[in-house]
């Protein structure tokens, strides 16, 4: 078989996905087995498990390619195994509970408080540390924290912003439009400056929105709009607001604080010197490891990473019976 052959037959799917996890599920170890959504979760998950679990070796990660293909995973496995225990699913909230969509639910399956766990990773204290560890000053000193004073106000506005976007999201959904948001990118539509965030002079939202979603021009009207935008505006921002265009911002407005900074510090006779650069498609991979684990997931984790008694359905088909007849010897005694 060559090499390029080798390569389809590695191809991620449903079948293969399970098969790795079979090859390496052991009931009797201390492994702890995740199935995420995607690249940026399998780094942000790795991130937090690690806190929990001393040998990294332990730790295996399923990227299954989508939301859908963690439930099959779950639906595969916990039909094999019932009563597994340190085997976990991790899914986006999306706008599901908006739409009023249902997955499964079981106390192994984590799902965000907020649309994703890019919003998670969107906060000051993530910039902050971003400029203190990849942003090196010389020969000035300066308060890097007077640059992000601006942060939460600013993230505050773009909110504000992006309101009748995800209006017009949650309403062309709601009307059984089948839109794709993997090219929707919010600078067409918003500028980031010092302090704020303003919509682009001569830009036609709806038609924007239309043609890079691929959708009707009369998938959505004002009407639907504005009242679904008072919808949404009762509920916290970061649960409605897609997470890769919360990302989008936080690296739009990090540019320009650093900008900033860099101005300041070469009129000062100073150098700056940045050792990664923040981007939308790789902010996670540079932040995840710094993230405060958030209370639900540090709950959730704390409890399915310890060890608890483990039941006969979970071995292996071979030892069952074994195991089985040695449980009904001990309640015989």
């Amino acid at each position: 078989m060559s090499f390029i052959d080798l390569l389809r037959n590695a191809r991620s799917s449903r079948a293969s996905t399970v098969h790795k996890f079979l090859t390496n599920y052991d009931p009797n170890s201390e492994r702890v087995f995740a199935f995420v959504e995607g690249e940026a979760d399998e780094v942000f998950y790795r991130a937090q498990i690690q806190k929990y679990v001393a040998d990294q070796g332990q730790i295996f990660i399923y990227n299954c390619d989508g939301k859908k293909n963690v439930c099959n995973a779950y639906e595969d496995i916990i039909a094999r195994y019932p009563t597994c225990q340190r085997v976990l699913f991790f899914l986006d909230k999306d706008i599901d509970e908006i739409l009023g969509v249902q997955w499964p639910s079981d106390p192994r399956i984590f799902t965000t408080e907020f649309y994703s766990i890019e919003n998670y990773v969107v906060s000051k204290e993530s910039l902050q540390r971003y400029f203190k560890d990849f942003v090196k000053i010389r020969r000035v000193d300066i308060d890097l924290d007077a640059a992000l004073v601006n942060f939460d106000g600013g993230l505050k506005v773009f909110h504000r912003r992006m309101l009748p976007v995800m209006a017009w999201i949650v309403v062309a959904k709601r009307s059984g439009a089948r839109i794709v948001l993997n090219d929707l990118n919010p600078g067409e539509m918003l500028a980031v400056s010092g302090d704020t965030t303003a919509r682009k002079a001569r830009c036609r939202a709806i038609a924007y929105l239309c043609r890079v979603c691929q959708a009707n021009p009369n998938v959505a009207f004002w009407k639907l709009i504005r009242r679904t935008s008072h919808e949404l505006a009762r509920l916290p921002a970061k649960s409605y607001v897609r997470g890769k265009f919360e990302a989008w911002w936080f690296v739009e407005f990090g540019q320009r604080a650093l900008e900033g900074i860099s101005r300041v510090v070469q009129e000062a006779g100073g150098s700056v010197k940045v050792s990664a650069q923040l981007h939308p498609g790789t902010f996670i991979q540079i932040l995840a490891g710094g993230v405060t684990t958030p209370v639900a997931l540090d709950k959730f984790l704390s409890f399915h990473t310890r060890r608890q008694p483990q039941a006969a359905a979970d071995f292996p088909p071979e030892t069952k019976g074994l195991v089985q007849r040695i449980i009904e010897t001990f309640k015989g005694d």
